[in-house]
This record gives C-alpha cells, structure tokens and sequence, in this order.
C-alpha cells in the first residue's frame, strides 16, 4: 500500500476524495440487493473501514465485517465505528488467504481496490469462494488489468464466474472493474 498500511489517516483521506464514486457505487449495489436482516458482509482488504460504515449507513440491517492485515488500519477503523455508533460493524485483522470464518458463513464479500496487494490472489479467491455461502457472491473490484489476470486463477473454483471490464453503467475508459464470485450450491 506504498507505505500507507501503517498511515490511516492519511490513507484515509487520500482514498476518500480518489476511491468515494467506486464507495458510492458499492454502497449503491449492495442496497440494491435488499439483503434481509442479520445478512453477513465480509469487506476484504477494508483499510480503514470506510466501505462498511457506509454499508452500516445506508444497509443498518446487515452485520458488516471488515478485515485487513494491518492493525493500525483496523484499530483505526474500529475507532471510527465506535465513534459513529455503528453497533452492527466489526474489524478484525486476517489475511484474505485464512480469513476466520466458517464455510458458507457470509452473505456476501466486497473488496475495493485490495486484490493487487494480495501476496497470492488465486488463494484469497479460494478463501473467499469457501466462506460465501451457496448462492451468496463476491465482488470484487480492482483495477482492470488485475481483475482481466484474475480470471484463469478461477478455474476450479465452485463458483460462477463473471468479468466486468469495465463496470457495468460506465464509461469504457473507468480504471475499476469486478470480478464477481456466485458460489454454486453444492
């Protein structure tokens, strides 16, 4: 993360005002799912818990997760729930290759701009497919040359898998697109 990791706030701002329209859009999928309550959002690579409190925001009957590698992010991210009373969001540190959480237990996984940090992008995916239950999906945006190589890591997975480059509803020149995960069932 070019030495922001340790860095919250500033990473913070920065993301803010570059990373706010692809936060929007998220924010804006996600509600449009109409998830029912107690549903489970994982946000993988969270940073400083931007996405999930905007998920809490607008969503509150989801329980949102975020998980970074960075304890400083996260100490930072849980500070900022606390301050914003959003009793419903958690942050805890994980690895998106060992993320601790039961098979099938999560509703649906984000991840914004992350993937190109991971150390080995085909495990996180395996990782992410694991947790999803069946039915449930990721999303995974990053940058459109890291979301076209992501592509072949797929293969095997128990998932349906779909590319979008670019993001559906937007100009052909966006930098972000997603990778979405459909967990088969079984």
């Amino acid at each position: 993360m070019y030495g922001l990791a340790r860095h919250p706030g500033h990473y913070q701002r920065w993301a803010g005002v570059l990373a706010r329209p692809l936060y929007r859009r998220i924010v804006a999928d996600l509600a449009a799912l109409r998830l029912p309550t107690g549903r489970v959002v994982l946000d993988v690579g969270t940073g400083p818990g931007r996405v999930p409190l905007m998920i809490a925001q607008r969503c509150p009957q989801l329980s949102v997760i975020g998980v970074d590698l960075s304890p400083e992010m996260i100490a930072h991210a849980t500070s900022s729930a606390n301050a914003s009373g959003a009793s419903q969001v958690n942050f805890q540190v994980a690895d998106v290759t060992a993320l601790p959480f039961a098979d099938g237990s999560v509703d649906l996984v984000v991840s914004s701009i992350s993937m190109h940090h991971w150390d080995d992008p085909a495990a996180g995916l395996r990782e992410i497919v694991r947790v999803l239950r069946p039915g449930a999906q990721a999303w995974i945006y990053d940058v459109r040359p890291m979301v076209r190589r992501s592509e072949p890591m797929t293969s095997g997975l128990p998932a349906e898998v779909h590319v979008e480059n670019p993001l559906p509803g937007s100009f052909w020149f966006n930098p972000i697109g997603r990778l979405v995960l459909l967990r088969r069932h079984s």
